[in-house]
């Protein structure tokens, strides 16, 4: 019975309902026909007109809540170091993130073969570097990395505001010796500005290669004015495949007056880098020149060989088919170019294991900790009187490890700062002393880890 007299107030509750509705859409369609004029009301009249003019007369509508969407290329670092900012990634751009936006590169997927652009953003905490660095110092570093290079070309600075954030770009073009065009080399575009929060700096650096300079700022302010510290906004954009690289490290047994050099010279160092570009993790593996391999077309020999008889083609085949990876990139090497590349990097830090003295190479150094110049690096890489300090055979294999300590070691001879302003005009002045197959627009792949990596992350 409770149910039923439930169930009637309900429906005598809807009719009623419905009812009031329909009447009051009978009165709203009634008022919107024109009134009769009443001539015995003037004051009633001009009551009404003054209610219902479009100034005083409050809107009412069935409009629904706006929903704010994001671009579908829409960026927010999660990282629990750092205060994290966000970005709006340029459509057809490809992204690369390393730890949560510790390093993000987006790349230009869209422009001409032969043209290069991309921006890097590089999150470091202050308190690394001391007390002592500054923004201002940090300009000067951006600036003196240029030094000794005529074809620079510095930009007049100029500020700018993005909501509540003031920036100062800066900028510089230059001659990128990795690529020709018609036998003359390209210029390249670098912008850079920085932003402090909190203990955090943001470094943003803009490369291209082939852009005019108008367009490449152009580009770099249109993302800057995107730049913030909103991280309100779920991620939508997300990190592209750019998982790992293999590099082969060729030392050449030329210089030093002997012929060979990059065509045809044998090769005494080899080594095969991997580095894992998400992590910054890699490991170092060294090849003995004199291991026993299949050279195509030539039948079994010395590894070292292969470069001697066919160049940097033939040796990058037979590694590949030695170790079963696929080599994405080489560096060689000689006697005449490793003394001023370690000179140029300020030298090399390496642990000897064990005390040295051999006339031949002019390698004497005790068991213990150097600080080694280029010419002592070079004798130490080609030591071979060694009796092996117990994690190697003695010989040329000992040498060997030898000479990958000095590669790995290299790595940690440029402080991050350094390395992150310098890339990719850093590459200008290894093109001095090293042969490299790397292009312009393979160097923006590497750049996250090259502003990472330390020699400690690399077995």
């Amino acid at each position: 019975m409770k149910v039923y007299s439930k169930n009637l107030f309900l429906k005598s509750f809807s009719v009623l309902f419905i009812f009031l509705f329909l009447f009051s859409l009978s009165l709203a369609g009634c008022a919107d026909k024109p009134a009769e004029e009443d001539k015995s009301q003037p004051e009633a009249k001009e009551k009404i007109q003054e209610q219902t003019s479009p100034e005083t007369t409050p809107v009412t509508s069935a409009a629904t809540e706006t929903v704010y969407e994001p671009p579908e290329n829409y960026y927010v670092s999660s990282s629990k170091d750092f205060r994290d900012f966000s970005f709006i990634c340029p459509d057809d751009w490809s992204m690369l993130e390393m730890d949560n936006g510790y390093r993000v590169v987006i790349k230009n997927d869209s422009i001409a073969e032969s043209k290069v652009e991309s921006i890097s953003i590089f999150v470091e905490n202050i308190n690394t570097y001391g007390s002592d660095v500054d923004e201002e110092k940090i300009i000067k570093n951006y600036i003196d990395i240029t030094s000794g290079d005529e074809s620079v070309d510095f930009f007049e600075e100029e500020k700018i505001t993005s909501g509540e954030l003031d920036m100062t770009i800066f900028g510089y073009s230059y001659l990128s010796s990795l690529e020709k065009k018609e036998s003359q080399h390209q210029k390249s575009l670098d912008y850079f500005t920085v932003v402090k929060n909190d203990s955090d700096y943001y470094f943003i650096k803009y490369i291209s290669l082939g852009v005019e300079k108008e367009d490449a700022k152009s580009t770099f302010k249109e993302f800057l004015s995107s730049f913030s510290f909103d991280d309100s906004v779920e991620k939508i954009k997300h990190s592209d495949e750019n998982s790992r690289i293999n590099i082969l490290i060729i030392g050449d047994d030329s210089g030093l007056g002997r012929p060979g050099g990059r065509v045809n010279g044998r090769a005494d160092i080899i080594i095969l880098l991997h580095l894992n570009l998400e992590t910054g993790k890699g490991t170092a593996v060294n090849i003995p020149r004199d291991t026993w391999v299949d050279i195509p077309g030539r039948g079994e020999g010395k590894i070292n060989g292969a470069h001697a008889i066919g160049g940097n083609e033939l040796m990058v085949q037979v590694v590949e088919e030695l170790s079963g990876l696929k080599i994405d990139n080489y560096f060689i090497t000689d006697m005449d170019g490793l003394p001023p590349l370690i000179d140029f990097l300020g030298g090399v830090t390496i642990e000897v294991g064990e005390n040295l003295s051999d006339d031949a190479s002019g390698c004497y150094l005790e068991k213990g900790i150097h600080h080694l110049n280029g010419d002592q690096a070079l004798a130490l890489s080609r030591n071979r009187k060694r009796s092996g300090d117990g994690t190697t055979l003695p010989g040329a294999f000992a040498r060997e490890r030898e000479a990958a300590k000095i590669i790995v070691a290299l790595i940690d001879q440029k402080s991050t700062l350094e390395r992150i302003f310098a890339i990719p005009f850093f590459i200008n002045y290894l093109s001095r002393y090293v042969w490299t197959d790397l292009r312009f627009n393979e160097i923006i792949k590497l750049i996250p880890v090259l502003g990472k990596v330390k020699a400690s992350d690399i077995d």
